[in-house]
């Protein structure tokens, strides 16, 4: 195919132009999304703990056979937080971030297709930004004729690195609600822990035959 005239070498640039501006308006989305995942993070943390040293003054109390065990509203405040994260999850990975993949898919074919007729680059600005984002050692090296080639072995997805960081932040809200159960909890756990001693120390302890006791 012959090297475009100065005429398409505009008309490519312009739509080059406005494929990129696509790609950073659905990056932003996709940040701002998290943002407001971390959002609910610090604030149910931040909630939590203030709440928390107020005492049992914002603390169900559930009564079970007798022992009084307690939900402390820190303990659902992180929950919730867990939860609302993961629907941010859902908006950000099956919305914004399928939207942009799809303008950076264009932009690759583009650059791959139309601008290195232009520029003679081995890859345009987006093919260059999705190598160093899918390959954990991406590097490049510089021929003798001053040209980049780029390398890289170790794939590993945006998409990849975005569950790890949903699914490390969800675990660790768990996690975190888990451990706080616990501690509020600890009287009437060691309750129910003393409650249990006598009756297992009955069920355990040898039988002795009647006649064959030990003599005083």
């Amino acid at each position: 195919m012959a090297a475009p005239n100065p005429d398409q070498q505009e008309q490519y640039i312009a739509i080059w132009a406005k494929a990129v501006e696509t790609q950073m308006h659905f990056n932003e989305m996709s940040v701002k999304s998290r943002q407001l995942g971390l959002t609910f993070v610090a604030a149910a943390m931040g909630v939590g703990i203030v709440l928390l040293s107020k005492g049992e003054e914002f603390a169900f109390s559930i009564p079970i056979e007798g022992i009084k065990f307690q939900l402390h509203i820190a303990v659902v405040l992180l929950l919730g937080a867990s939860l609302a994260l993961y629907a941010v999850r859902g908006l950000d990975l099956n919305v914004y971030h399928k939207m942009l993949r799809g303008a950076v898919t264009f932009g690759e074919d583009f650059e791959e297709n139309y601008m290195k007729k232009i520029f003679q680059l081995e890859k345009g600005m987006t093919q260059a930004i999705s190598h160093f984002s899918r390959f954990s050692d991406a590097r490049r090296e510089v021929s003798r004729s001053g040209k980049y080639h780029y390398i890289g072995d170790k794939k590993v997805t945006a998409e990849d690195k975005i569950r790890a960081f949903y699914r490390s932040t969800i675990i660790f809200l768990c996690a975190a609600a888990a451990a706080l159960l616990l501690v509020t909890n600890a009287s009437a756990i060691s309750e129910v822990i003393s409650r249990m001693n006598p009756v297992v120390s009955k069920n355990i302890a040898p039988s002795i035959p009647p006649g064959k006791e030990k003599p005083k």
